[in-house]
């Protein structure tokens, strides 16, 4: 009975934290009262590693954006490939807006891909930047919906995107349920201005920003964090952040099927850890400890202990988690991958604590 009355006390903190996340993703969502009337000009940039295999697909999507009532550019960076990406790239230079930059030097004291970013921002004509990732292939209306929500007081959009192992794949996969409650938190933290995380495939942010809150000083030296970090880096500074989940907006991305890649990219997520702030720490230690709680509590409840108080709270914890699931891949339009939450239940709370351990170990690959 204790164990209950423990765990139905950390099931309120949870469920109010799960409530905090509702209304921040509500909070996120782009006003339609005030529109901007002009479109800003807009500078594309998109770091480019040994992408060969993936450039034809996201090139091809770039050639086919829908023109908006302003100039944009395209600026992708070779960052030190050393298969025949420079050369897919330099098929389409000049063309559709297509500069490309081949950054074959180094940044003193910057690693991994913030250095080509780095050097991509520099190039930047405008003061709004559009990211995405190499792997990616945008929509046609892409700019444009870019175009349609930028007010002038907008300094940080975050927009939607999906995961794909191959061309033909379906995108109903346990990874996508999960980077959609991503999503959810990542929608809260911009509602609330309260950074927790984001994503590089889809995002875009003021160049006048980004220097204003000093670039990338500060976390140079992490291989990775170009979208999270750096965000919790630019929210003091920023006047207005906004998650926009239109499907005018979403970016697909096309990661391949190789498992030891997608293992080695969650423990470099989780490496990140310490170089969070304090309140991502305390949130982060009271879900892993919620998890492992969980996880007693079910083998309690499913080897028959009977205890209405723990039936109760268990069932209230998953009606809470789908609906608030649900409400968001409504708004994405993907209401279909919602199937997928009665698995996750049981796999979600084991990954979460396997990588949070493992990411705090360190010692990962990067491409």
């Amino acid at each position: 009975m204790i164990f209950s009355i423990i765990f139905a006390i950390l099931s309120v903190i949870y469920l109010a934290f799960l409530i905090w996340m509702e209304l921040g993703l509500r909070r996120s969502l782009p006003s339609q009262a005030h529109l901007p009337a002009k479109a800003e000009p807009i500078s594309v940039i998109i770091a480019a590693k040994n992408e060969a295999h993936n450039l034809p697909r996201l090139l091809t999507s770039l050639a086919q954006l829908e023109g908006i009532d302003a100039d944009y550019e395209i600026i992708i960076v070779n960052d030190h490939s050393t298969d025949d990406s420079l050369a897919v790239l330099r098929n389409w230079e000049g063309q559709f807006g297509i500069k490309v930059i081949d950054f074959q030097d180094s940044i003193a004291g910057y690693i991994g891909k913030k250095a080509a970013l780095q050097k991509g921002i520099e190039r930047a004509q405008y003061d709004v930047l559009a990211f995405t990732d190499a792997d990616g292939q945008v929509p046609t209306t892409w700019l444009r919906e870019i175009a349609r929500v930028m007010e002038p007081d907008l300094d940080y959009i975050l927009g939607f995107s999906t995961i794909y192992r191959y061309a033909g794949d379906t995108d109903l996969t346990l990874n996508n349920f999960e980077r959609s409650i991503y999503y959810i938190l990542a929608a809260a933290g911009l509602g609330w201005k309260k950074a927790i995380t984001s994503s590089a495939l889809n995002m875009v942010y003021r160049k006048s920003l980004f220097e204003k809150a000093g670039g990338f000083e500060g976390i140079s030296h992490i291989a990775s964090g170009d979208d999270d970090l750096l965000l919790i880096k630019m929210m003091p500074f920023i006047r207005k952040a906004i998650y926009n989940p239109s499907p005018q907006m979403q970016v697909d991305c096309y990661e391949g099927k190789n498992l030891g890649k997608l293992y080695q990219k969650n423990i470099r997520r989780a490496s990140k850890f310490r170089y969070y702030p304090s309140y991502i720490k305390v949130l982060s230690a009271f879900v892993f400890i919620y998890f492992a709680v969980f996880y007693v509590a079910l083998v309690r409840l499913l080897a028959g202990a009977g205890d209405l108080l723990l039936l109760s709270v268990i069932m209230l914890k998953f009606g809470f988690e789908l609906y608030i699931s649900q409400t968001h891949l409504a708004l994405v339009r993907k209401t279909h991958i919602g199937i997928l939450y009665f698995p996750q239940i049981f796999v979600f709370p084991l990954k979460y604590i396997f990588f949070a351990i493992r990411g705090s170990l360190g010692k990962y690959r990067w491409k």
